[in-house]
């Protein structure tokens, strides 16, 4: 079952259930302007979303404010001791034209806005990471993180991704982000800040209060065939630091040049997990798991999701198609159509019986 949701243009990027039953949707909604985006939060029924119900394009108070996009949302649902009811939490990125492409952002508030919002960057020289690991080789002065763009947030984590500048190191190292302590983790996997690792999505696994989490991701770290990307899974403890092993995945458990995780979502028995793959454009992992909040990872079940076959492709195709995030067994991606190039929003149940 795949189908439209929202209106042309609007991108949904992040998903948490709530309290009755609906669903805040974060994304960027399409202003009109060139390429310039809003953020978004929509509350309401998953399998209807629509503009005319729920849907708040959000202009951020930063000045100088030009573009943006949130990425992924939590809800008092999942953390009722730090996001109040009848509010939520969204994080994504923002630019300004200040010379930093992308700048991190939190906001914490009502659906219809009105919140508060924090920028959050990767510090460049070490300051407030854990361990002090910089960012910036401290032998190249010219180095400056260019990009901090958040990605998914529960508890009291943000993770997400940072690129520096051109010629001081390799894009795409991942972070986490305390809100409580303001101390940044930056992921060292193969023992490298270069592994060309990513984090899209967290599970906070045990409730509210507890410290520890599962992230999704995709690396080169791998250990074989590097210059491809496998996608992972790894625990981590907020109070301890520490990080378990990753387990590694490729779409159909078959060689492939890129498969990355995108979304994570909590389901009996293990987790759901959107996919990208090179070699199926969107696809819905399982992978069970078993040792209570700190999960050891099985192998992983694929369900490919077709959208290009779908009837939102027809008639003319879709030149691209992504998967996004997860709820439940409910994966979401962007799709873009031959016949105007706008990209949309798909909305794809698949059966896992």
């Amino acid at each position: 079952s795949i189908s439209k949701i929202l209106s042309a243009g609007d991108i949904v990027t992040g998903v948490r259930g709530t309290t009755n039953g609906d669903v805040i949707l974060t994304g960027s909604h399409a202003t009109g302007e060139g390429a310039n985006t809003l953020p978004f939060l929509y509350q309401g029924p998953l399998t209807s979303a629509a503009e005319d119900s729920g849907f708040h394009a959000l202009t951020p108070p930063f000045a100088g404010f030009m573009t943006g996009t949130f990425y992924g949302p939590d809800t008092s649902t999942y953390n009722p001791d730090t996001i109040p009811g009848g509010q939520v939490r969204a994080v994504g990125s923002y630019r300004t034209g200040d010379g930093v492409f992308n700048h991190g952002m939190i906001y914490l508030g009502p659906v219809s806005g009105g919140g508060t919002w924090t920028t959050i960057d990767v510090p460049a020289d070490g300051s407030n990471t854990a361990g002090g690991v910089r960012a910036c080789p401290s032998d190249q002065p010219g180095c400056v993180v260019m990009d901090t763009i958040a990605h998914s947030t529960m508890g009291n984590l943000v993770v997400g991704n940072y690129d520096l500048n051109l010629g001081h190191g390799v894009s795409g190292n991942a972070f986490i982000y305390n809100m409580t302590t303001h101390q940044w983790t930056l992921l060292q996997l193969g023992g490298s800040l270069a592994s060309g690792t990513t984090l899209y999505g967290i599970w906070q696994n045990g409730g509210p209060g507890s410290p520890n989490y599962t992230l999704a991701g995709g690396s080169s770290a791998h250990g074989s065939s590097l210059r491809t990307q496998r996608a992972f899974l790894m625990n981590y403890n907020e109070r301890t630091g520490h990080l378990g092993p990753p387990r590694f995945y490729t779409y159909g458990n078959a060689p492939a040049l890129v498969t990355h995780f995108d979304g994570i979502t909590a389901v009996p028995g293990g987790f759901n997990l959107a996919t990208i793959s090179s070699a199926q454009a969107s696809s819905m992992a399982f992978v069970p798991t078993n040792g209570g909040n700190w999960p050891l990872f099985g192998r992983a079940t694929w369900y490919p999701i077709d959208v290009a076959a779908s009837r939102v492709c027809k008639p003319a195709g879709c030149s691209m198609v992504t998967g996004n995030t997860v709820f439940q067994n409910q994966v979401m991606g962007v799709y873009v159509k031959q016949s105007d190039g706008k990209p949309r929003t798909y909305l794809a149940t698949v059966p896992t019986s």
